[in-house]
């Protein structure tokens, strides 16, 4: 599986309600990498640009851009995204998250009794503290994008096509020639808060999928994390190691070298202009946009909106709106066989 990640919006917080920035994510099956490479040449043509030449949104006609998110529109190239509200991110929320989160991680040092999980624990805790409040969302936003991703395109392709789970190569939008510390932080802090979710909220496994192209990455015996189990006396955990799949392939590149990142780059875009209202048909948009997503379980949509703060807020009406049109036009996460069986 090939995923390209970018994100749109500098994740600063806003004055204004409803300055969404977004984060998406491209899952694209090694059997639709020309098909997304013709798509792509099509539309830099259709904006009058050279053929590898790199085109922003702002630069597409948005008929060209619905012939784009058609020619994505197949059973192999997946959409993921998050987004979150500027405006409801203020400094103080902010804080107040990132610290929650710290003093949690911090929690566990002492219960490790190994020097290897104390040292990494607080290390991971140090580098969460010391990013700032804009970094720190980015952050969270791309965590929560890359927990979801797995979780849904890896039951989705079990049924599908399950070889394209044998391997997994990243790639992300980098902002700089030199790696910035985003980047750096990003490859230490990711991988083990994501485990943490999935400890959390084990992956859910369905019998009859093929999972069997995914066994260079389970757990080792004797090698999956314990501390959960001889502390509190939970169920031993099995399942996949998140580290080797992050990790065995993740590159940050410049978006000119990789057509898989120019296309995230221009669905992050087109979702959070889509958010903002700024499209001349919205609808149509949303509905083109919902085709490349996937349904996600009862009660949860398609675009997972995220909040550092449990306060309560609505949506508005119309981003309301936007999110049920993207859930009621997006792909089916089971076959007809599958769902007839369930």
């Amino acid at each position: 599986m090939n995923v390209y990640i970018d994100e749109s919006g500098s994740f600063v917080n806003s004055p204004q309600l409803e300055s969404w920035n977004v984060v998406a994510a491209v899952a694209v099956a090694e059997s639709a990498r020309s098909a997304m490479s013709e798509g792509l040449k099509q539309l830099r043509i259709a904006s009058g640009g050279l053929p590898l030449h790199e085109v922003k949104l702002k630069q597409v006609d948005e008929t060209a851009y619905l012939d784009l998110l058609a020619n994505l529109d197949r059973e192999d190239i997946l959409l993921f995204a998050t987004a979150t509200d500027a405006g409801l991110n203020t400094s103080q929320r902010v804080v107040q998250h990132q610290s929650m989160q710290v003093a949690r991680i911090r929690e566990n040092i002492p219960r490790m009794r190994y020097e290897g999980g104390f040292i990494g624990l607080k290390i991971l805790a140090d580098e969460l503290e010391g990013l700032s409040g804009q970094l720190y969302v980015q952050l969270v936003c791309q965590v929560r994008l890359i927990d979801d991703l797995l979780r849904r395109s890896i039951n989705y392709y079990a049924q599908r096509r399950p070889q394209t789970l044998g391997h997994f190569r990243w790639r992300i939008d980098q902002k700089n020639v030199n790696k910035p510390t985003f980047e750096q932080a990003f490859e230490k802090i990711a991988p083990p808060l994501l485990q943490s979710r999935l400890i959390a909220q084990p992956f859910e496994a369905v019998r009859g999928f093929n999972y069997s192209f995914m066994k260079a990455y389970e757990f080792e015996d004797g090698k999956a994390p314990d501390y959960l189990q001889k502390e509190y006396g939970l169920p031993e955990m099995d399942g996949f190691d998140l580290g080797k799949i992050l990790r065995r392939e993740m590159t940050f590149v410049d978006s000119q070298s990789s057509e898989g990142v120019q296309v995230a780059d221009l669905l992050a875009s087109g979702l959070r202009r889509l958010l903002r209202g700024q499209f001349q048909d919205n609808r149509r948009l949303a509905i083109a946009l919902g085709k490349l997503m996937l349904q996600n379980r009862r009660g949860e949509h398609p675009i997972c909106l995220v909040a550092l703060s449990d306060e309560e807020h609505s949506a508005s009406t119309y981003v309301s709106k936007v999110v049920t049109q993207l859930a009621s036009h997006s792909k089916p996460i089971l076959t007809p066989v599958q769902h007839n069986a369930l």
